[in-house]
């Protein structure tokens, strides 16, 4: 039981976020009020595709500090993706919300929340790596089958195999759907000052109304250089360098 302990802590450990040399100049410059170079060294790890919840909430910091307050609320939406239980991300993105100039309710709420806070607020591979211990368990509970002349422990075994396949499978579903819910792009917040929502994907086409910076939509559908969104029950077309993709 120790071995199997001890087996756990490595893989998880070996999955925490490593903090690259970027990451960690990234935070000693927001130490030291030097946020335009806290921001430059963020960007880099970004770039790089690495995700963490710690990286995407220095970096709404650091957006806020530079009065940028789309890109905050981009940043927060994005730790909250990978971590929707962190609470520092939910009471910021509260607090930056606050500071916009459409007020909109675009919060989350419901049983979908409470099972992405409750199933999906582990690191962001927790249940990819656990789905390889319980099929590594469930390898050696088959040998045990395979391989034992006792008939008390082949049932045993058995039995212990269709259990462990049951949670294999059940593991296999929620690294799926958390995986699903981080790559997912339904979302995006508008980082422009403002933005005008036309009827159609042209600059010709008439405008329904405005969108503020920070103020978070649906994702539709897009056409060239133009994606359809949607708050609050209206829809229309706006620029897609407008907005960020959450």
């Amino acid at each position: 039981m120790k071995v199997l302990f001890l087996f756990i802590a490595f893989i998880f450990t070996a999955a925490t976020f490593a903090q690259d040399s970027s990451f960690v100049r990234g935070n000693e410059a927001y130490a030291n009020s030097d946020f335009e170079t806290a921001l430059s060294e963020y960007t880099k790890v970004v770039g790089s595709e690495q995700m963490s919840t710690e990286l995407y909430y220095n970096l709404g910091n650091t957006y806020f500090k530079l009065d940028q307050i789309g890109e905050a609320i981009w940043a927060y939406e994005k730790a909250l993706k990978i971590d929707p239980s962190n609470q520092n991300a939910q009471f910021n993105l509260k607090f930056v919300n606050s500071k916009t100039y459409d007020d909109l309710d675009t919060a989350e709420s419901g049983i979908v929340t409470w099972l992405k806070i409750n199933l999906f607020s582990f690191s962001i591979n927790f249940w990819a790596y656990l789905s390889i211990l319980f099929a590594f368990i469930l390898a050696i509970a088959l040998y045990f089958f395979f391989t034992t002349k006792k008939q008390k422990v082949k049932n045993r075994s058995l039995s212990f195999s269709f259990g462990t396949l049951f949670l294999l499978v059940f593991m296999i579903l929620l690294a799926y759907l958390n995986k699903s819910n981080i790559i997912d792009r339904a979302h995006a917040v508008i980082v422009t000052e403002f933005v005008e929502v036309r009827s159609s994907p042209s600059d010709t086409a008439p405008s329904g109304f405005k969108l503020h910076e920070g103020t978070k939509v649906d994702l539709l559908r897009s056409s060239d250089d133009w994606i359809e969104v949607g708050v609050n029950e209206n829809t229309g077309w706006v620029e897609k360098t407008s907005i960020w993709e959450i």
